[in-house]
């Protein structure tokens, strides 16, 4: 069936509707009406303004289907709103100097004015950046959970980022949806027969499709999780729309298909689709939390900085002294035949002079990235599997760039979280679905971040 275009927006106005609100709830009708029925179109826009403007609450599906259609109507409003009521005054001494210099104004605001200098170009070592805090980011896209990209194709066959509860409106809490989800994948999982742990072989891992692993993270959408599942098992994700009929493939192999002349909906009813298949072929890896702070605490600035002490993990023995000692059969411990010499190597004692100039902290972060850099080579090394290092918000932004760099040449995965003040640093282990699944196993199935469920219907692999 074919969606009627041909009714008229602006009927929907109600008496007492507000410019503002109308607007808005127009754009978003405007916007949509070529996918999507009427009255349906109608509701949803109505919904939509009362979770903007009262902050209502809806079902959980309800919710993500408005954030994902009103995301950049949304973003827009709340960026105008933000500049409406925004005045600048300028005094009569201030308006003189603008003639003087060329400038013009406009309600307060320069609107043309002479070009200014060049900025001094400001020379960086090799190797080190002003500001690193965002350049991670290509490798958290790499290694996402570390995090695994949520990645979906929109209406015009793009790709765009999935629903997230980051981009749902400000007035839903983002921790209501998490949990919503999170009772959602729990109560499916629950209704699905599985055996024993212990009848897992490497075979398992076969599907149809290739080797395969559903990852679920708890607090991500379906379809995210379909897409991350794909990335994290190495396999390619397609879907056609064509004749209002939407086609998904995995590996090149048919995965799902689902007809509707509105591809919202027809993409909806392929997502289920698709997700029943996939939890009756697949082994299936349900990830319960998105970090776990090593002891349950952050990361202080001063355990960094060396006024505390932060160990984790067994030290790493760089010392070539050491290293040959080992060769020459020495275990540890005191030297001598009965152990009776000392334990611990001579420490040489180095007066450190300064050099820095008046107001530096080269020095300050120099030590930082020692001290970060032996505590990251100590995470990698360890056998830990749920823990990461979560930095706490008291790393500025350029610390916070030292510790990524570390991260990075210890060959681990980091990403910075919140905004401004609140804003911090957590470090991971590059994640690899299968060995995580085979130690997650080892384990007995399940640890407090993993837990494996083998369905019943792959037994006989």
């Amino acid at each position: 069936m074919s969606v009627d275009v041909s009714w008229d927006v602006d009927k929907y106005r109600e008496e007492y509707e507000s410019e503002e609100h109308w607007n808005l709830r127009r754009a978003f009708i405007k916007r949509w009406k070529d996918d999507y029925p009427e009255e349906r179109l109608v509701c949803l826009a109505q919904v939509f303004a009362n979770i903007e403007f009262m902050g209502c609450r809806y079902p959980l599906e309800t919710m993500q289907e408005v954030a994902r259609l009103s995301q950049d109507i949304a973003t827009k409003y709340r960026k105008e709103k933000k500049t409406k009521l925004q005045r600048t005054f300028v005094s009569a001494s201030d308006a003189a100097e603008d003639r003087a210099k060329g400038i013009k104004r406009e309600g307060g605001v320069i609107k043309d004015a002479p070009s200014s200098k060049s900025k001094k170009i400001e020379f960086v070592k090799q190797g080190e950046s002003k500001n690193l805090e965002d350049i991670p980011k290509t490798d958290e896209i790499a290694n996402s959970d570390n995090e695994l990209s949520e990645i979906i194709e929109n209406e015009n066959g793009k790709e765009s980022t999935e629903v997230s509860d980051e981009k749902v409106s400000n007035d839903v809490s983002k921790e209501d949806l998490k949990t919503a989800l999170f009772n959602t994948y729990v109560e499916e999982i629950s209704k699905i027969r599985c055996l024993d742990i212990r009848c897992f072989n490497r075979n398992m891992f076969m599907t149809s499709f290739g080797k395969f692993v559903l990852l679920i993270r708890s607090w991500a959408p379906k379809m995210s999780n379909i897409q991350g599942s794909s990335v994290a098992s190495h396999l390619q994700l397609q879907s056609t729309y064509e004749n209002n009929i939407l086609t998904v493939t995995l590996n090149g192999k048919f995965l799902a298909q689902a007809s509707s002349s509105v591809k919202t909906i027809a993409r909806k009813n392929v997502e289920t689709i698709a997700w029943n298949k996939l939890c009756e072929e697949a082994i299936i890896l349900f990830v319960k939390e998105q970090w776990i702070a090593h002891e349950d605490r952050q990361i202080s600035m001063s355990e960094v900085s060396g006024k505390k002490q932060y160990e984790f993990g067994t030290p790493i023995d760089s010392s070539v002294a050491t290293k040959m000692m080992k060769l020459m059969g020495w275990k540890g411990g005191g030297l001598g035949a009965d152990a009776q010499g000392i334990a611990e190597p001579i420490k040489p004692t180095l007066q450190m002079v300064n050099r820095a100039g008046l107001g530096s902290i080269s020095s300050d972060i120099h030590q930082l990235r020692r001290k970060g850099m032996e505590m990251m080579k100590r995470f990698a090394a360890s056998e830990q599997l749920d823990v990461d290092l979560v930095f706490s918000n008291e790393f500025s932004s350029e610390e916070r760039s030292a510790l990524h760099l570390c991260a990075r040449k210890a060959g681990l995965v980091s990403r910075s979280y919140g905004v401004d003040a609140d804003r911090f640093l957590v470090v991971k282990k590059k994640f690899n679905v299968f060995s995580t699944v085979e130690a997650v196993v080892e384990k007995g199935g399940s640890t407090p971040k993993y837990t494996v469920y083998i369905p019943a219907s792959i037994e006989h692999r």
